[in-house]
């Protein structure tokens, strides 16, 4: 089942907002699957400058992104991320198109960076393995493991 999540006015539903919890970022669409829930996200109609040269950026569409976030309500959570992607307008610039960022996650990850601090967290205090996490967040042991051993190497050595 597929559901819109804009409100009367046309922009986007704060409820739905505040439940995804992440700044910047506005569910779009809600649908429930057997694998768990798919949330549609997208952020909202900020300006971007070129990170080249610096010039107002012009849009240039948008690409699909697929990250696992944290489990909500016992079932695993998938974002679709409609990333935009900008084109520089300068033709003397280098960068002909670039795609925006958010702290939610980094280039090319699979995890949301909440759900990689959620997995190293249950790591670090709960008797739990990364299967379970694994299984948890609906991704391979190896999805996971890429993705929290930066993460968990920095607080070993922190903590030593």
């Amino acid at each position: 089942m597929n559901n819109s999540m804009s409100c009367s006015d046309g922009r986007w539903c704060t409820r739905a907002d505040a439940l995804l919890g992440v700044e910047g970022i506005h569910v779009s669409t809600v649908m429930t699957t057997a694998a768990g829930l798919v949330l549609g996200v997208e952020t909202g109609e900020e300006v971007a400058g070129c990170p080249e040269c610096g010039v107002v950026a012009v849009g240039h569409g948008r690409r699909q992104v697929r990250l696992h976030d944290i489990p909500c309500f016992g079932r695993p959570v998938r974002l679709l991320w409609a990333k935009r992607v900008w084109r520089c307008p300068d033709t003397g610039c280098p960068r002909t198109t670039f795609t925006e960022e958010h702290p939610l996650a980094g280039p090319r990850a699979k995890l949301t960076a909440r759900a990689v601090g959620w997995a190293t967290d249950a790591l670090q205090c709960f008797d739990t393995s990364v299967s379970a996490l694994a299984h948890q967040l609906g991704v391979s042991w190896h999805t996971v493991w890429d993705a929290i051993k930066a993460e968990a190497t920095r607080r070993i050595a922190a903590a030593a």
